[in-house]
């Protein structure tokens, strides 16, 4: 029998993994284990009415407010969807719908369900003018300046028409495995899921950092149209230019069979597609019948979500290894008894630091629940305790590192493991020989892992600089190549030497330093003798480098051996060159700005290379040497700083007339 108590423990729960969830990206349960909690709180309190308190979780968004965003109130309030998992729950909606629209014939808009993060995009005279976050329901954050951020969400439509756009944002499944690949790297945090990688995202308040996480958006719905169905919907905004995904995943359907066979349909798609899904939606297609069937306090009538059940499977955990990555830092990683999981044999799980696996308490020898993490990355979600064995021992991280032996450290605030040894350890350098010549570094083509790992083993790499000193008489020594592969790998490291000045210092591998801020250094240096000399000041007056990437790059360069793995590099015929734009003879020419505050027209990285391509500079901190301030709505301390210093201080408009 319920108590009272047991059901103020579950509202208590609930609230705890809102604030995971929505507050801090880090879920520490699925969705689907989300979902069977709310449904049975809203069981008890169907049965309970007087005991629900006006803030219970089952009947509002649990979206807070973000520090540093201001607020933005809805016009048409954004709910969220009731959710369903069996078609027993998707034929009650169905009959709910039918009883509400008493008996009228009634067609479906089925559609993918995106696993993203809701938002909303208001268009002024076919101009985006502002971007909100799902929020509460009722108010949002005002994130404009981070959407515009966003390459495929157009500035302009097509068509000079006022409306609100809805969509979800997303990462891609490839952008995410890289991204979570790079911040094991660099000692953070891997993120759970590409959702909530993409909501931690638009929660950035420097939208520099925002145009590094490559996201995504797909648009579902134009609030407020004069259309007539839900169907048209996705042809007219296409039609404004758009993105809506593809005709494939969207179909009217006029029963429950319909409904079915394309859930079924793209259930077998799912793993295929680009992107997450965690289901399909089920929409009223009638805009008018909407209206008329209205909506709860959370959710709407006209709608529901059919989730897929996750993806799961039981299996033993065989051992506990350690990897090192290229910048030293240790990564536990489970090794499993192969289970065959979303149509593939799965042997390895990541545990991603040790942090994680003493809060899940992940041992040898443990019976584990794994699923793929937002259908890309094994993980163990739940430990079988009850099958534990006997003498079972709690895991603990190595004090030496597995390759090279040498006295892991551990860096105060941060959760990462490191070996120091970064020259001498052979885990850490052929990880950073294969980042070196992968696609978004050098590019080399032909060169992948495996490779990498021959020509380490055979002696004949083992600094970057080797790779360009690679012979036809070496190549023919590895076992399976032949005279082709020995030709395209040789012109692929011929045709890597000419690089741009942002590829090459992303792929020398300084700690901390990502593509995106490879590129700020580069457009800031111009070249690599540069870089070499700036100083921790110096890196820091760059807009979008902070402390701690400023310190780890004049560490990187007074280091010897990194000077002189540069040195050889370029003596060798590796050419990176900055490419800028040059407008000459523009009165930005020679002149420094510092931008401030949310620019209406432009992303403050849109500006700053304005500025850049006229010859004027960009700086992150207002001084006696800056000539102007950009400023923008919310203006932080700069604007203040700047007025004492009595620096010319420019709006938008002054600075689109400038230009």
């Amino acid at each position: 029998m319920i108590t009272l108590e047991k059901y103020l423990q579950l509202l208590k729960e609930i609230k705890k993994h809102n604030e995971l969830y929505f507050q801090k990206s880090k879920p520490e349960i699925t969705d689907y284990e989300y979902d069977l909690l709310v449904k049975e709180v809203e069981k008890i309190e169907s049965e309970y009415p007087g005991w629900v308190p006006d803030d219970t979780p089952t009947r509002r968004v649990g979206e807070r407010p973000t520090k540093g965003f201001s607020q933005v109130k809805h016009e048409y309030p954004m709910l969220s969807l009731s959710n369903t998992y069996s078609k027993e729950e998707v034929v009650d909606f169905i009959k709910r719908v039918d009883k509400l629209l008493e008996g009228r014939e009634v067609e479906y808009c089925v559609e993918l369900k995106m696993d993203g993060v809701a938002i909303s995009l208001k268009y002024e005279e076919g101009k985006l003018v502002r971007g909100v976050t799902r929020g509460n329901g009722k108010r949002g954050d005002d994130i404009t300046a981070n959407v515009k951020t966003i390459q495929t969400i157009p500035h302009e439509l097509k068509e000079k028409v006022s409306l609100e756009v809805r969509g979800e944002v997303f990462i891609s499944k490839k952008d995410f495995i890289e991204m979570n690949r790079e911040r094991e790297e660099e000692g953070d945090v891997a993120w759970a899921n590409p959702r909530n990688a993409g909501a931690g995202s638009l929660k950035l308040l420097d939208s520099n950092e925002v145009a590094k996480r490559k996201l995504d958006i797909i648009v579902y719905n134009a609030v407020g149209s004069t259309l007539q169905k839900q169907s048209e919907i996705h042809a007219y905004l296409k039609k404004l230019g758009l993105p809506v995904g593809s005709e494939k995943h969207f179909k009217v359907c006029k029963t429950i069979d319909e409904i079915f066979t394309f859930a079924e349909g793209i259930e077998k798609l799912r793993e295929d597609l680009p992107f997450e899904i965690d289901g399909i939606v089920i929409k009223v297609n009638r805009l008018r019948d909407h209206d008329i069937l209205g909506a709860t306090a959370k959710s709407p009538r006209w709608a529901a979500a059919y989730k897929f059940a996750p993806k799961q499977a039981e299996t033993l955990i065989e051992g506990i290894s350690v990897q090192v990555g290229r910048t030293g830092v240790l990564t536990p990683v489970a090794d499993l008894k192969p289970v065959s999981l979303a149509g593939s044999t799965i042997a390895r799980a990541t545990l991603h630091n040790e942090e994680e696996v003493i809060r899940k308490d992940i041992r040898k020898g443990d019976s584990v629940i794994i699923e793929k993490g937002g259908d890309v990355i094994p993980k163990v979600v739940q430990v079988i305790t009850s099958k534990r064995p006997a003498n079972s021992k709690p895991w603990t991280m190595p004090e030496t590192c597995p390759i090279c032996s040498s006295q892991v450290i551990r860096k105060e605030g941060e959760v990462a493991v490191r070996c120091p040894n970064r020259t001498k350890c052979a885990g850490q350098n052929l990880r950073r020989l294969s980042f070196f010549a992968s696609k978004n570094a050098m590019d080399i083509d032909h060169l992948g892992p495996e490779i990498v790992k021959k020509l380490v083993e055979y002696g004949f790499v083992s600094h970057l600089s080797d790779l360009y000193r690679l012979t036809e008489d070496e190549l023919e020594q590895l076992e399976g190549f032949k005279e082709k592969s020995i030709k395209n790998l040789l012109r692929s490291i011929e045709n890597s030497k000419k690089t741009t000045l942002a590829r090459f210092i992303f792929a020398i591998g300084i700690p901390y330093v990502g593509e995106g801020t490879a590129q700020l250094l580069a457009d800031a240096a111009g070249s690599m003798e540069k870089l070499e000399k700036m100083s921790e000041e110096e890196l820091c007056g760059i807009d979008g480098v902070g402390d701690k990437v400023a310190a780890s790059i004049v560490e990187f360069m007074q280091d010897p051996a990194h000077l002189k793995e540069i040195e050889d590099l370029l003596s060798l015929g590796v050419t990176p060159t900055a490419q800028h734009k040059k407008i000459a003879g523009h009165s930005f020419a020679g002149k420094t700005f510092v931008l401030t505050g949310s620019l209406e027209g432009l992303t403050r990285s849109e500006a700053g290379a304005l500025i850049k391509e006229r010859g004027g500079k960009v700086s992150g901190s207002v001084s006696k040497k800056t000539h102007f301030v950009l400023v923008g709505e919310d203006p932080g301390s700069k604007y203040d700083k700047a007025k004492d210093l009595g620096i010319e201080i420019l709006d938008e408009a002054a600075f689109q007339k400038m230009l």
